[in-house]
């Protein structure tokens, strides 16, 4: 594959701009919105930079791959007596539901399914939607109503969650509902062959012992007096080796077969979040010296192979960040175990989710470390029980 087939260019009112020296495209099942920053130095006075503004829409691509398909967040230039520099950053059109309210008419839904309410969120913003092949999105809400000056986003993520739903956006710049990813990359990263550098992460912080899952619901014939009103389930996480207990009480209305899925859940989506890596490789793409083939793509698997982290395993890519500078392309692929990312029907907002994004925010803002760290090995739940 020839360079003019991995060159980044942005297209602007049909109009290619290339010559970038310095380009990041970040993507993200866990962001719902994928960015880009674009820079252009010249060393010498009085050189032309291009009529770029803020608000234009745009797309990015590399070679004939899109990446990107949105709107030109900001613009910055810095002219000094003898050089001239532009930055320019971006995101997918699915930022704009990351920074503006949902308005909807009565802001309340009564027996729609999952697809209506996100596409009337959607509508106003002129952003199409796509469901993955065979997606199951649940029962029919009875009841779905927005909060006062709630975020597009917000809304639709929480919606989602009730339904067992991920949401991300796409390289063309529409909303995608699906789950988990399956698709095998069909490549293996291995130490020493195609990784330049690994890292991983293995943390406690959110992994508990025991894990018990409380919840009440409207008595009925089969279940009622204090079997209605005090349920629980429970479930362990073997690996956990001290005493850890951790009570969470269900969001809604429940059953005791959902708290067992939940407290099952819990034990799972923990250990898969608190076990996780980033691997280098050279090159955008899964082919011959990462310069031929597919683009490494978000939600696939890929099998890691890196014996001084004591790892061997097929892992979800959960994002990729495609880099050029001077020095050449790489991918930083950040992988988890898929466990992290399945998802179960009536869990609205997750407080887990949250903590683990703040915890990771603050390690960003930290100096990496390029040590190994122990193995990736865990065990899976024991006995769920009531």
């Amino acid at each position: 594959m020839s360079d003019q087939a991995n060159q980044v260019e942005l297209l602007i009112d049909g109009r290619v701009h290339t010559g970038w020296k310095r380009a990041e495209v970040q993507r993200s099942i866990e962001q719902l919105a994928g960015g880009f920053i674009l820079e252009l130095s010249q060393r010498w006075p009085g050189a032309d930079l291009p009529d770029i503004r803020e608000g234009l829409s745009c797309q990015v691509r590399f070679g004939a791959d899109v990446v990107i398909t949105g709107w030109i967040d900001q613009v910055e230039t810095e002219l000094t007596d003898n050089s001239s520099t532009i930055r320019i950053e971006g995101r997918d059109k699915t930022g704009d539901l990351v920074d503006c309210s949902a308005i909807y008419k009565g802001g309340q839904w009564r027996g729609v399914k999952l697809e209506r309410i996100v596409r009337d969120i959607l509508a106003p913003f002129g952003i199409p939607l796509v469901i993955a092949p065979g997606l199951d999105q649940g029962d029919v809400f009875k009841s779905f109503a927005l909060e006062d000056g709630e975020k597009a986003f917000d809304a639709i993520d929480r919606a989602c969650r009730l339904r067992a739903v991920l949401c991300a956006s796409t390289p063309e710049g529409a909303l995608w509902l699906g789950t988990a990813g399956t698709e095998d990359s069909g490549v293996t990263l291995t130490e020493g062959v195609n990784i330049k550098r690994i890292t991983s992460t293995h943390t406690w912080k959110d992994r508990h012992s025991r894990i018990i899952v409380k919840g009440q619901v409207p008595g009925d014939d089969n279940e009622y007096g204090a079997s209605a009103a005090q349920l629980k389930a429970e479930a362990t996480d073997s690996e956990i080796d001290r005493y850890r207990p951790l009570v969470v009480t269900a969001e809604h209305g429940t059953s005791s077969s959902a708290l067992r899925e939940r407290a099952a859940w819990e034990v799972n989506a923990r250990m898969g979040r608190g076990k996780r890596g980033k691997v280098v490789a050279v090159g955008w793409r899964t082919g011959k010296d990462g310069a031929e083939g597919k683009l490494w793509r978000e939600n696939t698997l890929v099998r890691v192979v890196s014996p001084r982290s004591k790892l061997d395993d097929e892992l979800l890519i959960v994002a990729c960040a495609y880099t050029q500078t001077e020095q050449g392309k790489v991918c930083e692929v950040t992988v988890a175990l898929p466990e992290a990312f399945e998802q179960i029907a009536g869990m609205g907002r997750s407080k887990l989710r949250g903590r683990l994004k703040d915890n990771a925010h603050r390690r960003r803002k930290k100096k990496g470390d390029d040590g190994f760290t122990a193995s990736w090995e865990r065990d899976p739940p024991r006995g769920v029980n009531r």
